[in-house]
């Protein structure tokens, strides 16, 4: 036992944010779970995936898909033009990583405004990111040829989880600048 409480004591800092980590993740992700349990027993689609699809359909017309629909059903969006469209889901949305990245952030830093703060701006770089890649894909399928597979398969998972690693890299400057020691 003596050798059990050294290694506690010793790890103290790693386990805080382990605990830390997983109870924000469980939280969140219950929250969320319970919010779509909520959504779909009232008939509706849950709102993160309605305004993700309808800033991609805007992202996608600015990148140049002019005759770009969209619309939206309880299985999910359709962006994109006749016979090209692009599904959008719940599991499309950005929220479940976003989820990630706040449990990481109040993992290291705590239940601190700040955390708080960073976790609540995270959510929204993530879904921009998103909204990105998604009216990208669109742009793409719109566009035809072999490109829009290789990139809904390697570049656009890359894409958005390349956008969680960056906010974890820039954590600890965003820290400094919101004067953290």
């Amino acid at each position: 036992m003596p050798a059990l409480a050294l290694w506690i004591q010793k790890n103290r800092p790693f386990l805080g944010f382990v605990l830390r980590f997983l109870l924000t993740f469980f939280v969140l992700s219950f929250l969320y779970s319970l919010y779509l349990v909520v959504v779909k027993r009232n008939g509706d689609l849950d709102m993160v995936t309605y305004w993700v699809s309808r800033l991609s359909h805007e992202t996608a017309r600015f990148l140049g898909v002019a005759d770009c629909e969209w619309s939206c059903f309880l299985d999910g969006c359709y962006v994109g033009r006749e016979g090209r469209m692009v599904n959008i889901l719940e599991g499309c949305n950005g929220l479940r990583l976003a989820i990630v990245y706040a449990a990481y952030v109040i993992g290291i830093g705590g239940w601190t405004w700040r955390s708080l703060l960073q976790a609540f701006i995270g959510l929204f770089v993530v879904q921009l990111f998103n909204v990105v890649r998604i009216g990208s894909l669109v742009a793409l399928r719109d566009h035809g040829g072999d490109t829009y597979f290789f990139f809904i398969k390697y570049v656009f998972g890359l894409f958005i989880y390349g956008s969680i690693v960056v906010l974890w890299m820039l954590k600890p400057r965003i820290d400094r600048w919101m004067g953290a020691r």
